[in-house]
């Protein structure tokens, strides 16, 4: 028995802050009684005679003060005395050494739109293919073949999937359908791989990555794997900071798929649509929104409404998608000046001919509600018609005759 004491405390002679640590530890349930047990007796009443109920109460309250100050001594412990994760400190580094790295461009997987590490926000409204296209990108980086038109400059060519809304079962289903088109061999989707549970989705993403790198994480969606207030921006940061510092560590790049707020589908593409707190798109360096053509069932339009390391002028129009019935993409080759995706296609010439035959029965004395009867519509409408054409006629609208 003395030898196992002098051992421990020879171990502990040896590494002060672990002798530190385990002292703390052992005092810790002693320390809180006590002074939880003063602050107590500051309260107690004088009284000598209490009711029942009050005993209870006071027992009760005691025991919760005494779990929670626990806690939080206990938290603030490990916090102290654990010890430091080499792995996990990265270098203080200085503008020399970053001026001499060799660095010269920014890496990109798939150039010139999605960069190789960091954190990247792809939203949409519902039902418009978000998740059918980031699992063509994860097949993609996976299988090694182009990516809608644009070559993938994977390390690793593998991607992980992390799918919070569907199961193995709906999956594979879908997989088999957008293979229809892809044409690819099971054994060229080994590198393809899915997590269908978020529980704990840090810890597994890090032994992931551990195991074997990828060059992708795609989170689908955003809210199912975040469970604290979207509009609460000190959370968001908190959370994406983690995500955060396994691109950096592991070298890849993680997609979160995100909803836009209510009504977005019908504004011009934005960073802004991102439903929730504006943390989410600031710590993203880049933001892809997709989006619906009023004009064709069948086009989605790819907007880069944010990128820290894309050309400029790649965020001012959408890369135009035809978006097949087994779920996959093709770029058809044209791009759509953000502010004219949400424009329909009019007729000009019929607008013309309206407008000039409202302006001769105008110029003939006709009051607005007389045209209107003309027209078989109200006065109001006469109105908006005139004043439609108008701004078709002074725009950039697309138009078509």
């Amino acid at each position: 028995m003395t030898n196992n004491k002098e051992n421990m405390e020879t171990k502990n002679d040896a590494n002060p802050q672990l002798a530190s640590g385990n002292n703390l530890i052992d005092h810790l349930g002693e320390q809180l009684l006590s002074e939880i047990m003063v602050k107590e007796a500051k309260n107690e009443t004088t009284d000598e005679v209490k009711a029942t109920d009050v005993n209870v109460y006071s027992k009760n309250a005691f025991q919760s003060s005494l779990a929670h100050e626990f806690e939080k001594l206990k938290k603030k412990t490990v916090e102290e005395f654990l010890p430091i994760d080499e792995d996990e400190v990265f270098p203080i580094l200085s503008g020399e050494e970053m001026l001499t790295n060799g660095i010269q461009e920014i890496p990109m997987l798939v150039p010139p739109l999605i960069h190789s590490v960091g954190l990247a926000l792809f939203i949409g409204s519902s039902d418009i293919g978000k998740s059918s296209l980031l699992r063509q990108l994860g097949i993609c980086v996976a299988s090694g073949m182009d990516f809608c038109g644009m070559k993938i400059n994977a390390k690793y060519n593998r991607a992980i999937i992390c799918s919070g809304e569907d199961d193995e079962m709906s999956i594979s289903f879908l997989l088999k359908k957008q293979n229809l088109d892809l044409h690819l061999k099971p054994e060229q989707l080994k590198n393809l791989v899915y997590i269908f549970d978020n529980y704990k989705l840090i810890e597994r993403l890090e032994n992931e990555l551990q195991s074997q790198r990828a060059d992708v994480v795609i989170i689908d969606p955003f809210t199912d794997s975040f469970s604290n207030d979207l509009y609460k921006a000190i959370d968001v940061r908190a959370y994406l900071n983690q995500f955060s510092r396994l691109t950096k560590k592991y070298e890849c790049v993680i997609i979160f798929m995100h909803h836009t707020r209510k009504g977005a589908e019908n504004l011009a593409p934005s960073k802004n649509n991102a439903l929730g707190s504006q943390s989410i798109e600031a710590k993203a360096r880049l933001v892809l929104e997709l989006k619906a053509s009023v004009n064709n069932s069948t086009i989605r339009h790819l907007c880069p409404v944010k990128g820290n390391y894309i050309p400029q002028e790649l965020k001012r129009s959408s890369i135009d998608l035809m978006f097949s019935d087994n779920l996959t993409f093709k770029s058809i080759g044209t791009n759509t000046p953000f502010d004219k995706i949400n424009t329909n296609e009019v007729n000009l010439s019929a607008l013309e001919a309206e407008y000039k035959e409202i302006i001769s029965l105008k110029e003939q004395g006709l009051n607005y509600r007389e045209i209107g009867v003309k027209f078989g519509v109200s006065h109001s409408t006469i109105i908006s018609r005139m004043k439609r054409y108008e701004k078709i006629k002074n725009s950039e609208t697309i138009v078509k005759d």
